[in-house]
């Protein structure tokens, strides 16, 4: 005879880990080298960055982005007080919260930063950037080692904004060819109004000198963060490690990057290239 509730908790795991998956599977694969008790925590954060990152793409109007994200904020606040919401994902991340006690402003903010993807989505500046970055991919950094490394947030913390960098702004300039196609620039205004070129003519599909010093900027920024990050990996406990391991796939697609037309295609790695690269990061890992 089977077990209802623990097979529904099964149904609700498949669930989180299929978002996780289908949604961030550079994330998702990263998970699977962690330690076994962190992984479906980790599922869980992945797949609610997924769904918090969908919030633009599935409404029409700003304002019915903005009533997706406040259904969200409540949700998880419901979970991490104990409630059942029905959804396996503010569930599970509710879950993860009480067991780890998870920085309450970390998840906040990772829900706020969204309100730029679904109203503002033109990034008028570098500090507006640095702001997004930090509550977006360096939340989810933050929020992660949590699990694997609780109690430690002041050793994390360094290596949690040269991380956020890295890797979310490596993730913006592949995103950018989706994003322009949809109404929203990540590059901030006042940087390629400086170089030349402007979010209208990124808007349009139109490629420029300007625009390409504006990614060869941007890349050498991911490379500086990315070798800080790497540095302040190393010194943190091992534990606390491998939510990092992301990181080894900035360098390639950075590389990848360089290859592509950057409003028109989206750079990739090989999946199996992907596994190798995560499976043999060792902080400092190779360049």
């Amino acid at each position: 005879m089977y077990n209802k509730k623990a097979l529904e908790e099964r149904e609700r795991e498949d669930a989180v880990r299929t978002v996780a998956r289908d949604g961030d599977p550079d994330r998702y694969a990263s998970a699977l080298f962690a330690p076994r008790p962190a992984r479906e925590p980790l599922f869980a954060l992945y797949a609610l960055n997924v769904e918090l990152a969908r919030a633009a793409e599935q409404v029409s109007e700003p304002q019915l982005g903005e009533i997706r994200l406040q259904w969200w904020r409540e949700a998880l606040d419901r979970a991490a007080a104990g409630e059942d919401t029905g959804n396996p994902i503010a569930d599970a991340v509710g879950s993860v919260a009480r067991r780890y006690a998870l920085s309450g402003d970390s998840l906040a903010g990772l829900i706020d930063a969204r309100s730029f993807d679904v109203s503002v989505k033109i990034m008028p500046d570098t500090a507006a950037l640095d702001d997004y970055l930090g509550k977006t991919a360096g939340a989810l950094f933050r929020l992660a080692a949590e699990v694997t490394a609780p109690h430690r947030a002041a050793e994390i913390e360094p290596s949690v904004r040269a991380s956020g960098i890295a890797y979310g702004l490596t993730g913006l300039m592949r995103a950018l060819p989706v994003h322009a196609s949809r109404g929203r620039v990540d590059l901030p205004a006042e940087t390629l109004l400086r170089h030349g070129t402007s979010p209208e003519q990124v808007l349009a599909g139109q490629a420029s000198k300007g625009l390409a010093e504006v990614l060869a900027e941007f890349r050498e920024t991911a490379r500086v963060a990315l070798k800080s990050a790497r540095a302040h990996v190393t010194a943190l406990p091992r534990e606390a490690r491998k939510v990092f391991l992301p990181l080894a796939l900035v360098e390639p697609y950075l590389s990848a990057l360089r290859k592509v037309d950057p409003l028109r295609q989206v750079a990739e790695i090989n999946p199996l290239y992907r596994l190798w690269r995560l499976s043999t990061c060792r902080f400092p890992p190779s360049a």
